[in-house]
C-alpha cells in the first residue's frame, strides 16, 4: 500500500470521525428569527409570525384548543412587544393587553398587562431540551 493511499484512508477516517462525534448541540443553535412556535408556562402553544414590528400570534391549550384558543396583536419596539390579545375559542372569553420582553429570540417573559384569565407569562422556543442537549421530542 502506497503512503497515498495510508494518508487517504487516514484523512477519510478522521473526517468521518469529526462528523459523528461532533457535539448535538450544535443542532439546539438559537433559531435566528421570533417568527415560530413557541410554548409557554400555560401548556399552550403559540405560533408567532413577525411583519416588520407587528408581532402576530395565534395561542392554542394543549388540548388542541377545546380549552382556549387566543390571538395577540402587537408592536415591538427593541426587546419590548405591547399589544391586545382575546380569547376567539374555548371555554375562555377573556381580553386585555400584553407587555413581553424578549430574550434573544428563544425566551419572552410577560411584564404587564391588563384584562383577565391570560395564563401565560414565561414563553421559550427553540427544539431543544437543554437539559439533555439533544433536540427536543427524540
Amino acid at each position: 500500500m502506497t503512503n497515498f493511499v495510508r494518508t487517504s484512508i487516514v484523512l477519510t477516517g478522521l473526517s468521518l470521525f469529526a462528523a459523528f462525534t461532533a457535539p448535538v448541540h450544535a443542532q439546539c443553535a438559537a433559531p435566528k428569527y421570533v417568527s415560530g412556535v413557541w410554548k409557554a408556562n400555560d401548556g399552550g402553544t403559540y405560533h408567532v409570525h413577525r411583519i416588520d414590528n407587528t408581532i402576530w400570534w395565534v395561542g392554542m391549550s394543549a388540548d388542541n384548543g377545546r380549552t382556549w384558543t387566543n390571538v395577540f396583536k402587537g408592536t415591538r419596539n427593541g426587546n419590548i412587544i405591547e399589544g391586545e390579545w382575546a380569547d376567539v375559542g374555548g371555554r375562555a372569553w377573556g381580553n386585555g393587553t400584553l407587555k413581553l420582553r424578549i430574550s434573544d429570540t428563544t425566551f419572552m417573559e410577560k411584564i404587564g398587562g391588563t384584562g383577565s384569565g391570560f395564563g401565560g407569562s414565561r414563553w421559550t422556543r427553540g427544539a431543544c431540551d437543554d437539559t439533555q442537549n439533544v433536540p427536543a421530542g427524540r
